[in-house]
């Protein structure tokens, strides 16, 4: 049976409408990078010697960095949003598998996400923080959500060898990626409430297992799923 080969025909407006929207979007992503720069900018007089930027399983702080060696801090977690961000901009080009379905927006709605949580991340270190300020306990809340903002996309990402949940299976069989990501979207963004909430509920020292646990569960459940599909897939193919 030949392939199936299936064109998109995009209109000259439409793609100037998508090239607009990637523009704003680069611009936003670009605001956010610069935004724990500029807070520390503002701060660095006011700012302690040194700055708490580790915590231990406790909510204790067992890493620390002096003033001048902060902004290396800063810089090293904003590299990570953006070639995060970078990658998934033009995913499209480097993608292997140039048949890939990935749709660009979904993919920069993954990218800002990741973006703004790594800028948060950057804030949270430059806060003042006093004794009773749970650092450990917001970074969990902080995952929690962004557990959730990605399941809330789950179902709309499209076959791509980058985001995902990426298996042979789901990578050969569009409706096994299909209904994969619609079972994992679901238990993401439930899942990633419920850690939240407990979260604020529970100590970090007590919550970090239950955070671990959970968070295997949203990688395992769908996964075992996908491979059930796949071999029900291949007996139906064997009978027929």
């Amino acid at each position: 049976m030949d392939d199936k080969v299936i064109v998109e025909t995009i209109t000259p407006h439409q793609n100037t409408t998508l090239m607009a929207k990637a523009k704003f979007i680069d611009v936003f992503a670009f605001i956010l990078w610069l935004i724990p720069f500029v807070t520390w900018f503002f701060l660095k007089d006011s700012l302690p010697e040194k700055l708490p930027i580790h915590w231990n399983l406790k909510g204790e702080v067992d890493g620390w960095a002096t003033k001048e060696q902060l902004p290396i801090f800063l810089l090293l977690m904003t590299a990570i949003g953006i070639v995060t961000y970078l990658l998934l901009r033009f995913i499209k080009r480097i993608d292997p598998k140039r048949t890939a379905q990935l749709t660009e927006g979904v993919a920069l709605k993954v990218g800002i996400g990741m973006v703004t949580f790594m800028t948060a991340v950057n804030l949270l270190i430059l806060m003042p923080k006093g004794d009773t300020f749970k650092v450990t306990t917001i970074v969990l809340v902080m995952v929690s959500l962004l557990f959730t903002f990605l399941g809330n996309l789950m179902y709309n990402i499209k076959p791509n060898y980058f985001i995902g949940i990426r298996l042979p299976w789901t990578l050969e069989n569009e409706n096994n990626w299909k209904h994969t990501h619609r079972l994992a979207g679901i238990i993401w963004f439930i899942g990633g409430i419920i850690c939240a909430i407990l979260s604020l509920l529970i100590t970090p020292k007590a919550m970090f297992p239950v955070f671990i646990g959970i968070t295997l569960l949203l990688v395992l459940i769908p996964s075992i799923y996908s491979f059930m599909l796949f071999k029900r897939s291949n007996n139906q193919s064997q009978n027929s």
